[in-house]
């Protein structure tokens, strides 16, 4: 096995040892945690070989030094992505997109740390104290899964995430869109946005969904979509919606819109670049939509006062249909058709928090002397 030395620019300093712009930082092989260690490299060094042997009992010193390979948390992460998640053809693009870039955020917090030193202690440190939020459960699946690969590779003996909270009691802190909101930001939106706000409001689409749809999934008077979350794990991903006469008069106005193209929402990029994502140069991609709204949201006073985490996004436009769906009598069992969903509960979380749902009680038919006169019967 060939081991993997340290970058140069830290050769010849302590494991654990780092220097910034010439200033010395050691980071703790059983925390994660950075700790300042002045400019004065002989003294950064000394306070580095004692605090290395003190936090790497037990550990193969010799194999942290040379870097061996599964000996470092970076070597399990990387090889996690190349033989799990990278030639894993039932994960979507973006599934692999996002456990990428988590995996990448786990090699920059603590890549160098051995795996021989990781336990649940550290495991359950580094996850309180640097996601929080939704990214707590996120970052704990994907460490677990670097451990379970680990393990089958003989690098750990047991996978020290399992003990840990499998949630953080996550609050969500988006609010939700309102119709007064939808409005304002589209009459402020450009004709493609216009396409795309009306396909997650009317067909209960998602952004991945609204640039996916093109002209030609009409079929037999319904509008075929695909789940793009789910499509390798449910078959209610498959959706064929009735082509209704609002839905009808959407694909005839996006149709009528230039330049022509095989997709609803589209528009004439302001640069010709190639793409390998895109399949037609009048294309857009979901964070192009994303993007847009989010520029969009801050023309609404009531959206730009709040902070950055709680305004709506593109996605919340999915949410403000589903609830306006009900209120108009529509039955959650078909919006739960709608929107893809296997689980009946999912789609509860996107009807719910949109407003107050007073329960229906009936009144009592008897007076106050009735009631009162049951008592002595």
């Amino acid at each position: 096995m060939a081991p993997r030395p340290r970058k140069r620019r830290y050769k010849g300093l302590e494991p654990n040892l780092y220097e910034e712009n010439g200033y010395y930082i050691y980071r703790r092989p059983d925390t994660g945690t950075r700790h300042g260690m002045g400019r004065d490299r002989a003294k950064a060094q000394d306070a580095a070989r004692i605090l290395n042997a003190r936090l790497m009992k037990g550990v193969d010193y010799a194999a942290r030094v040379l870097g061996e390979e599964g000996d470092t948390l970076a070597t399990a992460v990387k090889a996690w992505l190349a033989e799990w998640v990278e030639p894993d053809k039932k994960l979507s693009k973006w599934t692999k997109r996002a456990k990428r870039g988590r995996g990448n955020r786990l090699i920059e917090d603590a890549g160098d740390m051995p795996l021989a030193t990781l336990d649940t202690r550290w495991c359950a440190q580094y996850l309180d104290e640097n996601h929080q939020g939704s990214a707590y459960v996120q970052y704990r699946a994907v460490l677990k899964q670097v451990c379970q690969f680990a393990q089958t590779k003989g690098w750990l003996q047991t996978n020290p995430v399992e003990p840990t909270r499998s949630s953080n009691q996550y609050e969500k802190v988006r609010r939700r869109l309102t119709v007064e909101q939808f409005q304002a930001i589209y009459a402020h939106a450009p004709d493609w946005m216009q396409i795309a706000m009306e396909l997650g409001l009317l067909c209960l689409f998602g952004r991945a969904e609204a640039v996916n749809a093109r002209f030609d999934d009409v079929r037999g008077n319904r509008l075929h979509y695909v789940r793009q979350k789910t499509k390798e794990r449910s078959k209610t991903a498959y959706v064929a919606i009735e082509v209704t006469p609002p839905v009808d008069d959407l694909i005839k106005r996006a149709r009528a819109l230039p330049p022509m193209s095989p997709y609803l929402v589209h528009r004439h990029p302001e640069r010709m670049r190639k793409s390998a994502s895109k399949d037609h140069w009048t294309q857009l991609s979901g964070d192009q939509v994303s993007k847009e709204f989010a520029r969009l949201r801050l023309k609404v006073p009531s959206i730009k006062r709040l902070p950055e985490n709680a305004r709506p996004t593109f996605h919340e436009i999915r949410a403000l249909g589903s609830r306006l769906q009900e209120l108009a009598g529509t039955e959650v069992a078909d919006i739960q058709v709608l929107m893809g969903h296997a689980d009946p509960d999912m789609t509860q979380v996107y009807l719910d928090g949109h407003d107050i749902r007073w329960q229906q009680a009936k009144g009592t038919a008897l007076s106050m002397a009735e009631l009162l006169g049951k008592q002595g019967s």
